[in-house]
């Protein structure tokens, strides 16, 4: 059984509370061990003003979530996202037909050189080869 890698990006209520939402995240993450499949991140964001209303709702908390699993088994990660009331809207997305984690991590690390604080990270003049002569 062939690992295709995914993101999955789903939109909480607002109304749902810190352990409510870590708690779809933890089905999830069961749903994709239990096929055999491995997740590579899950990044929760804070409240979010929406651009539109959606189920009547003008904020909400998105979180985005990467991983691998068998294509067969990713229906069930869309009934259990469908069922979920607390869940207003939700995409899956096929990033690629091959899984490899290790590549996966590999390429993150070297993607993206640490900045030393916050303000370096986000100073547009400070260009990446300004920070490696340092």
């Amino acid at each position: 059984m062939e690992l295709r890698h995914y993101e999955t990006f789903y939109l909480l209520h607002p109304d749902l509370t810190d352990e409510e939402r870590a708690s779809i995240s933890e089905q999830l993450q069961e749903i994709i061990s239990k096929k055999n499949g491995k997740t590579v991140k899950i990044d929760p964001w804070p409240l979010q003003k929406l651009a539109y209303m959606v189920k009547k709702q003008t904020q909400g908390y998105y979180v985005v979530m990467e991983y691998g699993m068998p294509s067969e088994s990713v229906s069930e990660i869309t009934r259990k996202l469908q069922l979920n009331e607390g869940v207003m809207k939700f995409i899956t997305i096929k990033l690629n037909d091959k899984f490899d984690p290790e590549a996966l991590a590999k390429a993150r690390n070297e993607s993206a050189p640490p900045a030393e604080t916050v303000e370096e990270a986000l100073d547009p003049d400070q260009s990446v080869e300004k920070r490696e002569k340092e």
